[in-house]
């Protein structure tokens, strides 16, 4: 007969776990104190998920060897799934005492100083495991991840690079490498990095996001053009291939059509392409839940609300007032959102609603839990920025789906019925511009509250900015800098020799880097006059608008909150009429107030507009007074709620 420990080591290796660990305690029952056996039992409990009971035996193997620093390792792998941080740190620091040279508790030592927030910490160790073996690319892929999140992109660049290199099969190391990449607008180094993985092995998700990878910056109209067709032509090429299919695109695809909002063009066709592509490579993402087939029930209207963002954020601040005031004797509010608790304006989303459905880390089990709730109405905040809801709206959950501005873009998702929006902001051809049936409400899709004004605001010496110039502030993100943006700069700058165009960094650093670049061929004669500062904290970022003098709003894409607190302030802005209702928000806002004088019809009348406002400043200081008496009808108008409430019962 075979050694039953050896035939257990063998189905150890062979991967039959259940097999194995029977087999080990076997062995353990007839020898207590065989100590190897007690380590590989402990090992395989840990391998399935049994934590406590590996602990047990790892602890029994430990007392029979207390200087075995592999066992102190897997001793504190277990304690760290179990959330025993101090614990499992201190085996760590054991295993490394016994064997200086141990790879792998320093491996496991740096993943924990991560989980305690402790990046620098993180770092060092990581370097450490790399002067033991460079060859970890395990290592370099979580050290580029901790650069990353620091904002360090240059270094985390580097680590996957490297990582690639030393291993070509690494396939974690070029999907990060890609994803830095197309964070970074990088698109074309973003797709190199997915073909890397794609010659490694079949993946259905990898590829779509390659397909529908586009630059953040443009070089001009024509880097444009030439991103929409690579896009479409890509996109046409998978949807031709019978063999492409994802089984979770949260996980496999992982990204949205979000920066095709910002091109200026009509994105219905390429959405509804690429909303098709998803459910070919996907069908499961068009269930239907059975509630949705039969006829609703009497009684209060279920309305369920999905965002990611319901918190401290421009989702949060455009959703509260509405969700503050629907009325409850009509409506049962299911919020649908991420578990958070740390931020007041999520606390009160959560204690408003009637019932909370949190948002995990498994999406076919949220979309399950979304079905059970039998909604009559779903209606999403915003689609297009977060994955799991932007995936999550393909479902029939409810048999009414709508949307809104959140994310101002058409969708192109079958089972969207409505694009909620407003007369104040549609052009006449608005309707082509959606696959939802577009309803265009009485008043603007928010019940937005009066922003909270700090009282002691920062003055320009705080944000670096000279007292004796013209502020010319243009605090929309760096993605909305269409190259149109270039010319109204420059036609500022130069028709006023005392401007200077204030900007606000990208949320990703490289987004300003690309900007400049483009500048030092568009617009280079006064480029020096264009001063970007950091990213501010929302009170900080409330006193740099009051700094200016005039704001620039972005044409083809315009402010939403940053609108809103700029009028709140009497801040004149001035904007393009736009030919889509994203570009049109600032001058709805001016039409409800009945003050068209911000609004230009063109590119050529927005710098007039913009020195008139810039270099009079009896101009600007009417303009302000008028803003100052007008500007309450922008705010907590419960006009809005009826309108909503009015559109839910008649869908419902």
């Amino acid at each position: 007969m075979s050694d039953p420990f050896l035939e257990a080591q063998r189905l150890h290796n062979a991967g039959q776990l259940a097999e194995a660990q029977a087999l080990y305690a076997e062995v353990i029952e007839d020898s207590p104190t065989h100590e190897k056996a007690l380590y590989l039992l402990g090992t395989v409990l840990a391998q399935r998920g049994r934590f406590e009971q590996a602990v047990a035996f790892l602890r029994r193997a430990i007392d029979e060897n207390p200087e075995n620093a592999v066992y102190h390792t897997n001793l504190g792998v277990a304690r760290q799934n179990l959330g025993q941080l101090d614990r499992a740190k201190a085996s760590f620091d054991r295993a490394i005492k016994f064997d200086p040279n141990n790879v792998d508790a320093y491996y496991n030592l740096a993943k924990l100083y991560r989980q305690l927030e402790l990046p620098d910490a993180a770092l060092m160790t990581y370097e450490q495991v790399l002067s033991l073996n460079p060859e970890r690319t395990d290592a370099l892929v979580n050290m580029g991840n901790i650069l990353d999140e620091e904002g360090r992109l240059d270094e985390a660049l580097a680590c996957f690079e490297r990582a690639v290199k030393i291993n070509p099969k690494a396939g974690r190391a070029y999907i990060n490498l890609g994803n830095l990449y197309r964070r970074m607008g990088e698109a074309e180094k973003a797709v190199s990095a997915y073909d890397g993985l794609i010659r490694l092995r079949a993946h259905g998700g990898m590829r779509i996001k390659r397909a529908t990878t586009l630059p953040v910056v443009y070089r001009d109209h024509a880097h444009i053009e030439e991103a929409r067709a690579v896009f479409e032509n890509r996109v046409w090429e998978l949807l031709d291939d019978p063999n492409l299919t994802v089984v979770d695109p949260t996980l496999e695809t992982s990204t949205t059509n979000f920066f095709l909002a910002y091109q200026n063009k009509n994105d219905k066709e390429l959405q509804q392409l690429t909303a098709r592509l998803h459910l070919k490579s996907c069908p499961r993402l068009g269930s239907v839940a059975p509630h949705c087939e039969g006829d609703r029930k009497p009684g209060r209207i279920r309305l369920g609300l999905i965002s990611a963002y319901f918190r401290r954020h421009s989702i949060g601040r455009m959703m509260i007032g509405l969700m503050r005031s629907l009325p409850r004797e009509d409506f049962e509010v299911v919020l649908i959102t991420p578990r958070t608790t740390r931020d007041p304006l999520a606390r009160e989303f959560q204690k408003l609603a009637d019932q909370t459905i949190y948002l995990g880390e498994h999406f076919w089990e949220d979309q399950q839990k979304i079905a059970e709730a039998k909604l009559d109405v779903l209606f999403y905040a915003d689609i297009g920025m977060d994955i799991r809801t932007y995936f999550m709206a393909f479902a029939r959950l409810a048999p009414v789906q709508c949307c809104t501005w959140g994310h101002p873009d058409t969708t192109g998702i079958p089972n969207m019925d409505y694009f909620l929006s407003s007369n104040w902001l549609e052009p006449e051809d608005a309707a082509d511009h959606y696959s939802e049936e577009l309803v265009k409400l009485p008043t603007l899709p928010t019940r937005y509250p009066f922003p909270d004004i700090p009282e002691n605001l920062k003055d320009r010496a705080a944000f670096g900015l000279p007292k004796d110039e013209t502020i010319y502030l243009c605090p929309q993100s760096a993605i909305k800098h269409h190259p149109d943006l270039d010319q109204l700069f420059a036609g500022v700058l130069r028709g006023d020799a005392q401007g200077r165009v204030v900007l606000v960094d990208g949320a990703v650093s490289h987004w300003s880097t690309l900007l400049k670049e483009r500048w030092a061929t568009t617009i280079p004669d006064v480029m020096d006059r264009i001063t970007i500062v950091p990213r501010q904290a929302p009170e900080d970022f409330i006193a740099l608008q009051a700094t200016a003098d005039v704001i620039l709003d972005t044409p083809h894409f315009s402010g939403g909150n940053t609108t809103y607190e700029s009028f709140a302030l009497s801040k004149p802005i001035v904007t393009l009429d736009s030919a889509f209702m994203r570009g049109r928000v600032t001058a709805g806002l001016y039409w409800m107030m009945a003050m068209v004088d911000g609004i230009a019809a063109d590119l050529n009348e927005y710098v007039e507009t913009a020195l008139r406002l810039g270099t009079e400043s009896d101009a600007r200081a009417d303009f302000a007074r008028r803003l100052s008496e007008r500007n309450e009808v922008l705010f907590d108008e419960a006009a809005v709620t009826d309108a909503f409430a009015d559109f839910f019962r008649n869908t419902a």
